[in-house]
């Protein structure tokens, strides 16, 4: 029997509005590359295991008690036997088959990568298409220094490479992605595939979208400051790391009151010794007024918030 090249990866809890979507776009995907599909059903309390189930014959099902979507990653890396992985996130439905074969190819031809990403495109519950994201190429500047998570979603990497630096870590509940990419990036190179070959559905119970809270800005910087911590990066962009860092949990505070913006603000410049490379101006003058902000905030139209506070 042939082995898969890629296991793709889902863990799902609470997901019966979109996981069939999902499950039939993997399952479809027009590609030459042999898979198998890894479904984790993190203890749904709703009919999620009875529509996975339906696919058992397909797809291989492993249902746990819910313990957090980076466990149940770590269970599928665990029960993965593909050279390469792919996380499919349950409601994110594969967009084009054709992203399988290229990076599958990229990975195979260059062996100091260890990570390969596609640009994306957003869409809403229907499945429409909202905006589409044109990601930077790989540097750590930008990844590191610019707290930006390069890979989104249909980022491929090596499952030898994930599971030698321990696969994702629980202790984040929001940052676990980006805290696997960082500890990834010392392995090796990430590659960008420059065409939009996956998507990302933003809707009201989406973590980045509802729970912009203290707990998530302190974790912001928590992530970084850790990976610091053994990192042999030049100074430049460690101090822009962190700059960044405190500039991007300070702007939470706009969403929420127990954070202290102007405090993290001022941390920032202090960290970075000018304004972080992220920074908005509109964003940075209300930190630094605060509290007398919150009352120019009332002329602050809550679109410009959502366009220029996005996490």
């Amino acid at each position: 029997m042939e082995l898969p090249r890629v296991s793709v990866i889902t863990p799902v809890y609470n997901g019966e509005k979109y996981i069939q979507e999902t499950i039939e776009s993997v399952l479809n995907a027009v590609t030459d590359v042999p898979l198998e599909y890894i479904v984790i059903n993190d203890g749904s309390t709703d009919r999620t295991l009875e529509l996975i189930s339906r696919y058992s014959s397909k797809i291989q099902v492993l249902n746990f008690e819910n313990q957090g979507e980076s466990a149940s990653v770590n269970v599928g890396l665990a029960a993965a036997r593909g050279a390469y992985v792919v996380v499919v996130s349950a409601d994110d439905p594969i967009l084009d088959g054709s992203l399988f074969d290229k990076a599958v190819r990229i990975l195979d031809k260059n062996p100091t990568v260890v990570a390969v990403y596609p640009d994306w495109q957003v869409i809403n519950e229907m499945g429409e298409v909202e905006r589409k994201i044109t990601v930077e190429d790989f540097s750590l500047a930008a990844l590191v220094g610019k707290n930006k998570t390069l890979p989104g979603p249909g980022t491929f990497f090596r499952r030898e490479s994930a599971v030698a630096i321990g696969g994702r870590r629980s202790k984040w509940k929001f940052v676990g992605d980006y805290d696997f990419w960082l500890r990834l990036s010392a392995l090796g190179d990430f590659q960008r595939i420059p065409e939009f070959l996956a998507q990302w559905r933003e809707h009201s119970s989406s973590t980045s979208v509802s729970q912009k809270n203290l707990h998530m800005a302190n974790e912001r910087i928590q992530v970084v400051e850790e990976f610091l911590q053994d990192s042999d990066l030049p100074p430049a962009i460690q101090n822009m790391a962190l700059s960044n860092a405190y500039y991007l949990s300070a702007r939470l505070a706009y969403f929420d009151k127990a954070i202290n913006g102007r405090k993290l603000m001022l941390q920032s410049l202090r960290k970075g010794r000018r304004f972080p490379s992220e920074g908005h101006p509109v964003i940075i003058l209300y930190l630094l007024l605060y509290p007398l902000s919150r009352y120019i905030s009332l002329i602050i139209p809550r679109s410009l918030a959502k366009k220029t506070l996005k996490p």
